[in-house]
């Protein structure tokens, strides 16, 4: 059994310095946290950057050539061609037709991409923000234990490891 007695302080005093480590650890820290977390404007900073990050990966195709009526029978033809594109060019054009069709396609599937990364980006950043908060609660527990006057360097890069958190594979998922 552990003896109180020899220690240089009192069991009361121990008891009350657990109690509030054991606060501290629990409820000011990561109060302390989601307060820092919101005075860094985390939800609007995040939003637009899972929002520029989505943009930022659409791959920018090169440009096709047109390959309508024209520019297949026109050069060959001269101006029978020209004459035969435009009186029956939309039948004659179904390289044109396909290519309209997987432009569409193409832009039809980048929109709905963008669409579904911002409406993913709350649940993404609500992620990244609770990780690094769980990851921190020492280091929060310490500063908020403190009365702020002690900040560990893992609270000083906060913002750094929001971003990291964001970047995690267990938060890409989320999104």
């Amino acid at each position: 059994m552990f003896d109180m007695s020899n220690l240089p302080l009192s069991g009361g005093l121990l008891g009350a310095a657990t109690l509030y480590a054991g606060l501290s650890l629990f409820v000011t820290g990561p109060l302390i946290g989601e307060r820092m977390v919101e005075k860094f404007g985390w939800a609007n900073t995040c939003a637009a950057h899972v929002q520029a990050n989505a943009e930022a990966q659409r791959a920018e195709a090169a440009p096709v050539p047109r390959l309508d009526c024209g520019a297949l029978l026109g050069s060959f033809l001269g101006r029978d061609g020209a004459k035969l594109c435009a009186a029956y060019g939309p039948l004659l054009d179904p390289i044109g037709r396909a290519q309209d069709a997987a432009e569409a396609a193409k832009r039809s599937f980048d929109r709905q991409r963008l669409e579904h990364a911002a409406a993913g980006a709350a649940n993404r950043c609500e992620c990244a923000s609770a990780t690094t908060l769980e990851n921190r609660r020492v280091a929060l527990a310490l500063h908020a234990g403190s009365a702020r006057l002690i900040t560990p360097p893992s609270i000083r890069t906060l913002r750094s490891d929001l971003m990291m958190s964001l970047a995690s594979p267990a938060c890409a998922l989320k999104g």
